[in-house]
């Protein structure tokens, strides 16, 4: 597994006592502080319970569009993208797909948006992309594993989040396992991710994995029963064989998630709009994060 330290939490307290310490100082010098100004300050830094909504979707690359007929250029759609969720209230999502040209349109239009990888992991780590807004996430370290799709050696990127209310850290993991006939990669692709989700719940910490798994059941009663991950709608596995998939239409796009989170709201988007942009469903789920310090594990 390939990593990137970006920094960490850890760092941030100190840091917040000395802006503390020099907020002090310049308040002593402007004169007495009232008691509700004291409080305010007091509570600004305090972890509390927080939520955000979060997706996965496979935004249909260019090249599938550049003939005649069917949907419109990838960049065109990319927009549709964009501006789907930034409507639909996304605050994290995980993009499966993405080619250059639809890239930059979603650097560009994803206002209070930061993108990773973009390109910084080469030309093959185009295709997957995680979006999250600024505002809530604070980006820590991100990483990658290497699998292999359609007959092609790509990487799986991998993020560590602060959420900034409940100061909780999060791994986020985007993938996108191999299509059609090809269940050997699929299934060797899937060992990979179950090994790189027990490394980062190693870690305690919250894990979402996020993507397009290209498999119903067997998906759903891999990582499940692999894992201490739940899917955000529902379903139990004990093991791969010991397991009851969720109710109801099941699709490809898959959230998961496990450690210290739960899942509610979860439902897809298939109106006019992602109908334009892809030949996919928008899939999307709330999640809750209790605060750091509370007695959830």
């Amino acid at each position: 597994m390939t990593r990137r330290r970006l920094g960490r939490r850890s760092g941030v307290v100190p840091l917040l006592s000395l802006l503390a310490a020099a907020a002090a100082a310049v308040a002593t010098l402007a004169g007495p502080v009232t008691p509700s100004d004291a409080a305010a300050a007091a509570s600004a830094h305090v972890p509390r319970d927080a939520s955000f909504v979060v997706g996965t979707f496979n935004i249909l690359g260019s090249q599938h569009t550049l003939g005649r007929g069917g949907w419109g250029p990838g960049a065109q759609r990319a927009e549709i993208t964009s501006r789907l969720i930034e409507r639909k209230g996304l605050d994290l999502v995980g993009m499966q797909e993405v080619q250059s040209d639809q890239l930059a349109v979603l650097e560009r239009d994803l206002d209070g948006f930061q993108v990773w990888p973009g390109t910084s992991l080469g030309p093959s780590s185009l295709r997957l992309q995680i979006a999250f807004r600024t505002s809530k996430f604070q980006l820590l370290d991100t990483g990658h594993i290497t699998t292999v799709f359609d007959h092609q050696r790509r990487p799986i990127p991998w993020v560590e989040l602060l959420d900034q209310r409940s100061q909780r850290e999060i791994y986020v993991v985007d993938v996108h396992n191999s299509p059609r006939g090809q269940e050997a990669d699929r299934d060797r692709a899937t060992r990979h991710e179950v090994r790189l989700v027990d490394e980062l719940r190693a870690r305690k910490r919250a894990v979402l994995l996020l993507g397009d798994m290209n498999e119903h059941e067997e998906a759903f009663c891999s990582i499940v029963g692999s894992t201490d991950l739940e899917a955000a709608n529902g379903g139990t596995a004990a093991s791969p064989e010991d397991c009851q998939p969720p109710l109801g239409w099941l699709h490809i796009d898959w959230i998961f998630g496990g450690g210290p989170l739960s899942f509610s709201d979860y439902g897809w988007e298939d109106g006019t709009s992602v109908r334009a942009a892809s030949d996919h469903d928008l899939v999307r789920a709330t999640v809750s994060l209790p605060a750091l310090g509370s007695p959830a594990s």
